[in-house]
């Protein structure tokens, strides 16, 4: 999610990112100083990032770019883990009774309906 977030800051739009620079807001968003986050960890979620097309790079230079599509995308988990995974998980994580059973029910068929995409998407193999 810290590497969602950080894509979705609007300095990136204009003049693009280098791996360091990404690289330093994502280790500050994970808590971590910048050697905890190597350099090549980095390089490696760049590189995941380039294949599914959410960024591209220009030119054959160490600058990269978000796709209009890939600030969608970073735009969509960014908003999602603020409003939404960090309040159920704080209040669900903290043991807290009191939600109201209306938000409640939501979340558990959430939950459901997440299980249910995960299994369609990535079925289970059969043990041999």
């Amino acid at each position: 999610m810290a590497l969602w977030v950080s894509l979705a800051m609007f300095q990136h739009l204009i003049n693009g990112f280098h791996n360091r620079d990404l690289r330093q807001h994502v280790a500050d968003l994970l808590g971590l100083d910048r050697n905890s986050y190597t350099a090549n960890q980095m390089t490696y979620d760049l590189r995941r990032l380039l294949r599914r097309g959410i960024i591209f790079r220009a030119g054959g230079k160490n600058r990269y770019f978000l796709t209009p599509y890939g600030w969608k995308v970073a735009r969509l988990f960014a908003r999602l883990e603020s409003r939404v995974f960090r309040p159920a998980l704080a209040a669900i994580g903290n043991g807290v009774t009191g939600l109201p059973p209306p938000l409640l029910i939501a979340l558990n068929n959430l939950d459901k309906q997440y299980d249910a995409l995960i299994a369609d998407t990535l079925p289970l193999k059969k043990a041999s």
